[in-house]
């Protein structure tokens, strides 16, 4: 290869990097997901984080009940599961205070006891929340639950499209509630 054409690649290389570091930059470093989406959280402080966590719950909840079309006697059924979700959204982001306000972990060691706890955690936190959602999906009609199915695999993404399977591109599944 001629010398001038490795020359024109290595300067287009370097230009394309220079580029992507000063638009990083220009966004105040946050290079780990798109402007305005969740790379944003991390800097918010703890009560933004729970009021825009809560308006969040708020929206899916209010769309759930919309979608449902809930019958009158399903309505007490429905508050509980919704004051149940709510609560546990309350429990997540003082957890989430808490661990921010802590004093972060020094050693490899204590930082695998703190996420072995934060597992632990969620995964009661999780045993908690399917059994709300198994006494509300226990109300539902046949209809309604695929719904609900449908509706609840939604709650977890921002949009329709995110990172599914190899890429945004190909449109695959990376399994329920992500993307």
């Amino acid at each position: 290869m001629k010398n001038w054409i490795k020359t024109s690649i290595a300067a287009a290389i370097i230009a394309t990097g220079a580029i992507g570091s000063t638009a990083a930059l220009a966004w105040g470093g946050h290079c780990d997901g798109p402007r305005g989406g969740k790379a944003g959280w991390s800097q918010m402080a703890p009560e933004q984080m729970k009021a825009k966590m809560a308006a969040r719950a708020e929206l899916h909840m209010a769309r759930l009940e919309l979608a449902l079309a809930l019958a009158p006697e399903q309505k007490p059924a429905f508050e509980r599961f919704k004051a149940d979700m709510k609560s546990r959204a309350e429990r997540m982001g003082s957890m989430m205070a808490e661990r921010r306000a802590a004093e972060p972990p020094k050693t490899a060691i204590e930082r695998m006891q703190r996420m072995e706890e934060m597992s632990k955690l969620r995964q009661a936190e999780m045993g908690e929340a399917r059994k709300s959602v198994e006494t509300f999906y226990a109300t539902l009609s046949d209809a309604q639950k695929t719904v609900f199915d449908a509706e609840f695999e939604k709650m977890g993404r921002k949009g329709e499209r995110g990172m599914k399977g190899g890429g945004p591109r190909d449109g695959g599944s990376m399994g329920p509630g992500r993307g």
